[in-house]
């Protein structure tokens, strides 16, 4: 570790005497905010930067169909054609216009869904994907866990008022930073207008109900939603030099103002500093049962953490890798993570992977290694 707590050392030290180029502006004033509950996150890292009420469980309105999609997207094909039921026809609120017995792409499912804000959309996708609703739901909850939003519980997949439907501001913001790692689920969210996709022309045209968008400056999504008992909720995304801020905003009079007053604090509060390059190496990895006895961990990207000016000198790296690991291994997989702290507690991680591929043994190359050994001796 002295390693990396040198590396640590001169990069604060570089940050602190010289005109090193970072993201920031003047601190701002305290928050003042419409919303019950709000937050702030750093998508690469996870740090939240901002939070009001974050961990309170709430109804989240149509903010829910962020997993509906994504669900959809790892589990389905855009270019199936999904026959809309009369259930999904006949749901009540936002629609997309689907019609009962229509043939639909699932991929224009996704626009009518995610930019209509089509509850009809999200019962033909949950049925289609799912075989029904329910077993839809058991996907998304257990995405949810997978993501680590262990405060969320679906309902429904379009989010209309439900008991035990619900879901806190953090664990939303988690849900979206996972989401937006998806390209094609990015592609959505950020669309204005659209008539046709990769499964050809679509049976209508959408154009996207999220005004943020229009608002704000590199504004790429994500999902607004009403009920009555949510209130007015919105989920944005703002990308910046080195990543995206995701905002997520419950039960808010006025939740443009304050998804853009989240965005501005971000910029206004926090400096990124990189500590690491791509491909800096952590640690070196025995492997049990593989052709190659050690493989290096290290990072897949540059590492830039968001910090305030005073939290700079406190900040320490530590990195959490096995010392052994069974094979067979694949080039660019997860090892281990590289845990940020700052007065002791953990405020990012970011993942290390293997530099190679390493491929199991088989009985050959035991054999043949045995009887080298047997020689050398």
């Amino acid at each position: 570790m002295r390693k990396y707590s040198m590396l640590l050392l001169l990069t604060l030290i570089f940050v602190l005497s010289s005109s090193y180029k970072t993201y920031t502006a003047p601190t701002s004033k305290k928050l003042t905010l419409n919303s019950y509950s709000a937050v702030v996150i750093d998508q690469n890292s996870g740090r939240v930067l901002y939070s009001k009420n974050s961990d309170i469980r709430l109804p989240m309105a149509s903010t829910t169909k962020i997993m509906t999609t994504i669900v959809a997207l790892e589990k389905g094909n855009l270019n199936d054609k999904v026959i809309v039921s009369s259930k999904a026809a006949s749901v009540g609120g936002s629609n997309a216009g689907l019609v009962a017995g229509e043939k639909v792409s699932l991929e224009e499912l996704l626009y009518g869904l995610m930019l209509r804000s089509g509850n009809d959309a999200a019962i033909a996708i949950a049925e289609h994907i799912g075989g029904s609703v329910d077993n839809f739901l058991k996907m998304m909850n257990e995405k949810a866990v997978e993501i680590g939003a262990f405060n969320t519980s679906f309902r429904t997949p379009h989010g209309l008022d439900a008991d035990g439907h619900y879901t806190t501001a953090e664990d939303l913001a988690k849900i979206t930073a996972y989401a937006m790692k998806n390209e094609f689920f990015n592609r959505i969210v950020s669309t204005k207008e659209i008539s046709s996709g990769i499964s050809g022309k679509f049976n209508r045209s959408y154009s996207n109900i999220n005004k943020f968008l229009y608002r704000v400056e590199n504004a790429d999504g994500v999902k607004t939603g009403y009920t009555g008992g949510a209130g007015k909720c919105l989920v944005a995304s703002v990308k910046h030099n080195y990543g995206r801020f995701i905002c997520v905003v419950l039960n808010s009079s006025d939740r443009w103002r304050d998804a853009e007053e989240l965005v501005k604090y971000a910029k206004d509060n926090y400096k990124f500093i990189k500590l690491f390059n791509k491909g800096d190496e952590i640690k070196s990895v025995r492997v049990f049962g593989g052709k190659t006895k050690y493989i290096t961990s290290h990072t897949d990207n540059d590492i830039y953490v968001p910090l305030k000016s005073e939290e700079i000198q406190y900040i320490r790296t530590e990195a959490f890798v096995p010392s052994v690991i069974f094979s067979p291994i694949k080039k660019g997989d997860i090892l281990g993570n590289l845990v940020i702290y700052y007065d002791g507690n953990i405020i990012a991680k970011y993942p290390v992977v293997s530099d190679m591929d390493v491929d199991r043994k088989n009985l050959i190359d035991t054999i043949t290694e045995t009887f080298k050994n047997m020689i050398i001796r």
